[in-house]
């Protein structure tokens, strides 16, 4: 019998946590249908891709699924040898999203996350740009260029599959490729995810209007000002706020009308292309919004 080893690599922003907690809140239904599901974080990823691998091997498990929004950002020299000690059918899924929604989402994900970002998003909407258009010219960053990611996948050996990023389907589709790979039904996976308690969870989104606000925040606690304890709190108090301003702007854009521009030209050049060989769209008409540069004024740039 072949075994399947599939990867989801999301990358950031493209509803990884919902697939990863929709993944562990199945995890015993899943196993019974002889699918072992993993959550490979971020840190040391390689040693945690190894010792999980090296655990499936005995385990007999006909399909392992191994989730990791970093997969596509590592080399695939530094993949590929942990991988072909695995012997299996590899594939790997990712799901493409707008990078007008995309890259607001991370700058965003950034400021309430470990980085403690401080700069302003005109200075990382520059630097996302630069890098996408260059993924392998130095710059730090997550890559979302869509089709460098999926080079570096299939130089992994794995054959890659994507999908359409959209919030109220998101779970269907992952559900659907996964039963198209394995003929294995996976209803579970559409049932609602539970909530989490987590005040700071990554399935809480901020709001663009209240970034300034987070920013000043993590200067204070990059200062010791406020320590780690405090910064949360304030935080857990800034998504209360966008949790307002969701159900009062459920539709507003976070961004100006040029840098929304600038993140479809990008899509258009690289991303949309690619996703059309695989006849694939992914550009929606989106309703224009004005962000207020006055928010970033007196900050880090």
């Amino acid at each position: 019998m072949t075994r399947q080893l599939i990867l989801h690599c999301g990358p950031m922003k493209t509803g990884s946590t919902a697939i990863q907690d929709a993944l562990k809140q199945h995890r015993t239904a899943l196993s019974r249908r002889g699918i072992s599901v993993h959550h490979i974080r971020a840190r040391s990823l390689h040693q945690r891709l190894d010792q999980v691998l090296t655990a499936e091997q005995g385990s007999g498990h006909p399909v392992v699924v191994l989730s990791s929004e970093f997969f596509g950002q590592h080399s695939p020299e530094s993949l590929r040898p942990i991988l072909d000690r695995f012997p299996a059918e590899r594939h790997a899924i990712l799901v493409a999203r707008p990078l007008r929604e995309l890259y607001p989402s991370l700058f965003l994900q950034n400021l309430k996350g470990s980085s403690r970002r401080i700069t302003s998003f005109r200075t990382f909407l520059d630097h996302q740009l630069e890098l996408d258009r260059d993924p392998d010219g130095g710059l730090g960053g997550q890559v979302m260029n869509a089709p460098v990611l999926d080079a570096r996948l299939r130089a992994a050996g794995c054959t890659t599959h994507w999908l359409i990023y959209d919030r109220h389907r998101l779970l269907e589709r992952f559900s659907q490729q996964l039963r198209v790979l394995t003929g294995r039904s996976l209803k579970e996976l559409n049932q609602p995810v539970a909530l989490s308690s987590d005040r700071l969870s990554p399935r809480r989104s901020l709001r663009m209007e209240l970034a300034v606000l987070a920013r000043s925040i993590n200067v204070l606690n990059r200062r010791g000002w406020i320590d780690d304890c405090c910064r949360e709190r304030l935080l857990g108090l800034c998504l209360d706020a966008s949790d307002q301003l969701g159900r009062l702007r459920p539709r507003h854009s976070p961004l100006s009308v040029v840098d929304r521009r600038r993140c479809d030209q990008l899509d258009h050049e690289i991303n949309q292309p690619f996703l059309n060989r695989l006849g694939m769209a992914m550009l929606p008409l989106l309703a224009d919004g004005v962000l207020n540069e006055s928010f970033e004024s007196g900050l880090p740039r």
